[in-house]
């Protein structure tokens, strides 16, 4: 027996697709998010230095702050997205795998 690997390939990718199909607005919500928890803070930071509130070595020290918080989150967003790569991999291994088999 032979593989149509044309067609292989497509139902492999479909898999993937369908594997974090779920998870991808789930992502794109979280980056979202995250941008949002943040804009309080930053336009405050913005209003403080363009009032003269704070000066510009207490800016630099507040962004240098908000830096390592959008750090410490994006890596949470790391770990969503190898999961969700992860979970497409295996899909379409699984695919070429079962095709394989059958061939067999």
């Amino acid at each position: 027996m032979t593989i149509d690997f044309d067609s292989l390939f497509k139902e492999m990718a479909e898999a993937a697709r369908q594997a974090v199909k779920d998870d991808l607005p789930n992502f794109a919500g979280y980056a979202e998010q995250l941008l949002d928890n943040e804009k309080e803070s930053l336009k405050d930071l913005a209003k403080a230095r363009l009032e003269g509130v704070i000066d510009e070595a207490t800016l630099a020290a507040e962004l240098a702050r908000e830096k390592r918080v959008l750090e410490a989150e994006l890596l949470t967003a790391q770990i969503m997205a190898k999961t969700s790569a992860q979970k497409a991999v295996n899909a379409a291994l699984e695919v070429f795998y079962n095709s394989l088999r059958a061939a067999l």
